[in-house]
């Protein structure tokens, strides 16, 4: 490569270079590169059908091993397992932490011993900021661990053992209310016979497993252990991320700007703002607005003394996590229980649960939430049902953001081509088919001109048999 320094166009191990011109696209360009390093075309085919059949005996090899390949990605989930924690915790904790950063900031840069130097006051802020989320953070843990789950234990231990209590004197309300009337009584006594059976099936094998479930908690060190491990450092790692989240998005940045092309830069910081603000602003808003309304039923629960608040105000808060679904998903559950206990506490809670309902729905949700995903009712819907056959409860949790980002991108998509088109992308316009109206439009504008022309035709031929009749006249006169 000695005769390859200034002169590009300089023969290559005595193979002549050749010029292509700006026309002939990248080909033309591939083939002079591959001349220039000595190398022909046919060399080239061979490597690239090498390439090929390398991909194909690895994508053999991965279909025929996929057991194996499942099991080393499950082994680098779990090795990762606190690196994921604490970034779902520092995700989580973001909205918190940018709003006390910044009036940590504020505050800081007012004093003088700040103002000559800006970055302390920054660095100060974002110590501060990111310490004081993740402790307000443990204690909400441990008030859960020491207050609710306690509660929420007694509460499924001491419904369990009063279980069939409960059923005799539900099953004896129901039986004197139908008493004077035998065949409707026979009728009524068989269904709800029926319905209890399942319903007491249900619980019998629900609560059971609850109850192993907190004595895996309190035995099982070994779990409980990898599991204080995990969110432990996953809090540390949080800490971190909170800290330096500025240095890491601009890391993430600068990788994303060196793959994509410079006329999408645009379009992908926009798509990424909009799916952090969707992701972002839906989870917060609802665990918010979640948290508010468990809370709101425990103190109208006790006040009231409604059996079981504890474990109502949680399946309630737990549950409404679920858009649209949440609220008779919690309603159920806690509506069944009370009705075995009491007919009245049922009457009772289904009152509570919808005058609580109608005020989150028109007060508090509004003004937590808002229209954080753009989406209607429709497809709230079709997002629940089709992420939550997919992923079950989970997908339930994030299906509707998820579903908001991939509508938000078709949507582009569709303006981005509708507006090379010179069509109208507001959906109102397309109610009626615009290709129809234009027509429609187009054909009364012809039948008009056309209306116009022979008027004026008419009139012509009129003022011509006018002009003709004056001639006549004229000419018909003694001179």
């Amino acid at each position: 490569m000695d005769e390859y320094n200034e002169n590009v166009d300089a023969p290559v191990n005595n193979i002549p270079a050749y010029d292509v011109p700006d026309d002939e696209g990248e080909i033309g360009v591939r083939e002079n590169v591959w001349r220039r390093l000595g190398l022909n075309k046919h060399f080239s085919i061979a490597v690239m059908a090498f390439l090929v059949i390398a991909a194909s005996i690895l994508f053999g090899y991965c279909v025929m091993n996929i057991g194996r390949i499942v099991r080393f990605l499950g082994s680098v989930i779990s090795a990762a397992t606190p690196i994921l924690c604490g970034l779902v915790i520092a995700y989580v904790l973001k909205p918190i932490y940018n709003r006390m950063e910044r009036w940590l900031e504020n505050r800081l840069l007012k004093r003088k011993k700040f103002q000559a130097n800006p970055d302390k006051a920054d660095r100060l802020s974002k110590a501060i900021s990111s310490i004081t989320v993740v402790l307000v953070l443990v204690l909400l843990i441990v008030g859960i661990v020491a207050i609710v789950i306690p509660e929420l234990y007694k509460s499924v231990v001491g419904l369990t053992s009063n279980m069939p209590e409960y059923i005799q004197n539900a099953r004896e309300w129901v039986h004197g209310i139908f008493k004077n009337n035998p065949k409707m009584d026979e009728t009524v006594m068989k269904y709800f016979d029926n319905m209890t059976d399942s319903a007491t099936g249900f619980l019998n094998e629900l609560f059971p497993q609850i109850s192993n479930v907190f004595e895996m908690v309190s035995s099982g060190l070994g779990s409980m252990m990898s599991i204080i491990y995990n969110v432990g450092i996953g809090l540390v790692f949080a800490v971190y991320i909170l800290n330096e989240k500025d240095k890491l998005v601009a890391q993430m940045r600068k990788i994303g700007y060196s793959i994509i092309r410079d006329d999408h830069i645009g379009w992908f910081r926009g798509e990424i703002k909009y799916a952090d603000k969707v992701f972002s602003g839906f989870v917060f808003a609802r665990f918010m607005d979640s948290v508010l309304l468990g809370v709101i039923y425990a103190i109208v629960g006790s006040l009231i003394g409604l059996p079981y608040v504890g474990m109502s105000s949680i399946i309630i808060g737990i549950t409404n996590m679920i858009p649209f679904f949440g609220m008779y998903i919690g309603l159920v559950p806690n509506f069944i229980i009370l009705f075995l206990i009491s007919p009245l506490d049922a009457v009772i809670f289904l009152v509570v649960h919808t005058i609580i309902i109608q005020v989150d729905a028109n007060l508090i949700s509004p003004k937590i939430m808002g229209n954080s995903t753009g989406l209607s009712g429709f497809w709230v819907l079709f997002a629940l049902i089709l992420f939550g056959g997919l992923w079950g409860f989970f997908g339930m949790l994030v299906g509707v953001p998820l579903f908001a980002v991939i509508y938000h991108q078709i949507r582009s998509i569709v303006d981005s081509r509708l507006k090379k088109k010179n069509m109208s992308t507001e959906l109102e316009e397309y109610i009626r088919d615009p290709v129809i109206k234009k027509r429609t439009k187009e054909k009364r504008l012809r039948e008009s001109r056309a209306e116009a022309l022979k008027a004026k035709l008419k009139m012509i031929k009129e003022e011509k048999k006018k002009n003709d009749k004056n001639k006549e006249n004229n000419t018909g006169d003694p001179q």
